[in-house]
């Protein structure tokens, strides 16, 4: 009964605003609003995707809602939920609308343009001068009147313009953004969605992505967003599910800085299993975006020529472990970048250490076992991977494979340095295993801390099981 707008760019437009579900069925995206009491939103996109049978029908389900919810509630619950309007009065408001809807019809002039008949048109205006409709009345901004004046409003309009709809901002700008690419001309539309991007940079608002995307815009906006409410969370959130160009150097550094602040945010609030968990999150989810492991949002396959997988980066560790005495750094990637250590010493020694490469002293006892723990010997870790180093490799594949500690099992997990950061009493990880599955606090002598050691289910040492 309108002129409609298609094309696949407004398709994947519409589809972004969430217009499209699963098959493309309208009754799925009705359900969902109807099942979150949204009856209202449910029939003006019923009538905004041409179906005035499903708007009668979700008005009508939203006047027995009304009625249910009247009578299982007293007086006083009922005027706090319909925000000063009485219950029978709007009941009555979604049955006349929903009547009105059903006798909407449109004829073509002679000139081509679309009319509606001048009764049913008085009747619209007379609904839209009811309280519980009427823009005039300031106690009545609920998103349910603003979508049941939408929806005559939209019929009232049909060949005159549809400006009253875009422009109302008491209507989610993903239904605005999706109505402007299904009813506008181009030259409109264009000038709709600038308009509203530019408003959301202005005052930070995140449903402007919805236009933008996580492009250079898109990142401007959650800047703008931030610098508003300081909301670093949500930031780091939605930047770390995407992989910026390279290029794009100045949004990198800026989606980097989120994500630092925010991961240092949960050290300080010292929610580090929160922490460990977002960053094994992050990294699972890009290494499936690198290797193309997510599907189209169609949820359809699309055939593609099989592109070769780059290899993995290696992500650099976040802590380091010290000696007491030296300050020496034990990881042995740092070890081995660390000058005047004694070669001869260390070629006689074991692979695994239980002194510090650097200045000999004991490293820290298990606090059940009182055995000193180990780290790698860097001497004979450096000997071993030169010899595994292809006749014809460069320096550059040498330095990567330096780098790389992946291939390192000397030392199994379960005997790895573990310590509570609270009172930094540790040991080896198994014997915490054992220690913490029958107690509670600290296995020290005289300390009370009642430490947090997560997931003694999951650790088992190889040789014990």
């Amino acid at each position: 009964f309108c002129d409609v707008y298609d094309s696949p760019p407004r398709k994947a437009a519409i589809n972004a605003c969430g217009w499209v579900k699963k098959y493309g069925v309208l009754r799925n995206l009705l359900d969902q609003c109807e099942s979150s009491g949204e009856f209202e939103r449910s029939a003006a996109l019923a009538v905004w995707h041409g179906d005035l049978g499903e708007c009668v029908a979700a008005l009508q389900r939203g006047a027995e809602d009304v009625k249910a919810l009247f009578e299982e509630r007293n007086d006083d619950d009922v005027s706090e939920i319909n925000a000063g309007r009485t219950t029978e009065s709007y009941r009555e408001t979604l049955s006349l609308i929903a009547m009105c809807v059903a006798g909407f019809n449109v004829t073509t002039e002679s000139d081509g343009k679309m009319k509606t008949s001048n009764i049913w048109s008085s009747a619209c205006e007379g609904l839209l001068r009811r309280p519980d409709v009427s823009e005039t009345n300031k106690t009545n901004q609920s998103s349910g009147a603003i979508y049941l004046r939408a929806i005559l409003l939209f019929l009232q309009n049909i060949g005159k313009g549809f400006e009253c709809i875009i422009h109302n901002e008491g209507i989610l700008l993903a239904d605005r953004v999706a109505f402007a690419c299904k009813f506008l001309p181009r030259k409109e539309l264009r000038s709709f969605l600038d308009a509203s991007m530019r408003k959301c940079l202005k005052y930070g608002d995140l449903d402007g992505l919805v236009i933008t995307g996580l492009d250079k815009r898109g990142i401007a906006l959650l800047q703008s967003y931030v610098d508003r409410h300081a909301d670093v969370q949500t930031a780091a959130l939605i930047s770390s599910r995407i992989i910026l160009p390279n290029e794009w150097n100045t949004e990198r550094k800026v989606c980097h800085e989120w994500l630092e602040s925010y991961r240092m945010l949960l050290n300080n609030l010292q929610m580090w299993t929160s922490r460990a968990t977002f960053d094994c999150a992050r990294c699972e989810h890009i290494r499936n975006l690198k290797s193309g492991a997510f599907n189209p949002p169609s949820g359809r396959r699309v055939a593609t020529k099989k592109q070769p997988v780059a290899p993995q980066p290696n992500f650099p560790p976040q802590l380091w472990a010290r000696c007491n005495y030296c300050n020496a750094s034990l990881p042995l990637s740092k070890l081995r970048r660390q000058e005047g250590i004694a070669n001869s010493w260390l070629s006689r020694q074991n692979p695994v250490l239980t002194c510090c490469p650097q200045c000999k002293k004991p490293l820290p006892r298990c606090s059940i076992c009182l055995l000193s723990l180990g780290c790698l010997n860097p001497y004979m870790e450096l000997q071993r991977e030169r010899n595994q180093y292809p006749r014809n490799a460069t320096s550059m594949d040498k330095k990567a494979m330096a780098d790389d500690l992946s291939g390192l099992a000397n030392i199994p997990f379960a005997e790895w340095f573990t310590w509570c950061m609270r009172c930094k009493h540790g040991g080896h990880a198994h014997h915490l295993v054992g220690w913490f599955s029958k107690h509670t606090s600290c296995a020290v002598s005289g300390c009370d801390c009642q430490c947090q050691f997560d997931g003694i289910e999951k650790l088992r040492r190889p040789g014990l099981q």
